[in-house]
């Protein structure tokens, strides 16, 4: 039997958001270039999926794979500095 060969990508967290809105504009962007992220969220509960609005109730994060961090980075940065 040979050696495993597969690699398991480390993801790691990009950002903290005040809502859902401000991490799916990201993704958005991230999803056009060809890199996958995934939203992790304490804004969904029992009355639905959360507020669009520009804040909410929980915490929002986006995470990405670890190798696509300081690219993910410079393209918050530049979309969202000033949240």
């Amino acid at each position: 039997m040979g050696q495993e060969t597969e690699h398991e990508e480390k993801w790691v967290r990009l950002k903290t958001f005040p809502s859902r809105l401000y991490a799916e504009m990201i993704q958005e962007v991230l999803d056009q270039k060809g890199i996958p992220s995934v939203i992790k969220g304490e804004d969904v509960g029992i009355l639905g999926t959360g507020s669009y609005g520009t804040s909410s109730p929980g915490r929002v994060t986006l995470w990405v794979l670890e190798k696509d961090l300081e690219k993910c980075r410079e393209i918050s940065t530049d979309m969202l500095d000033h949240i």
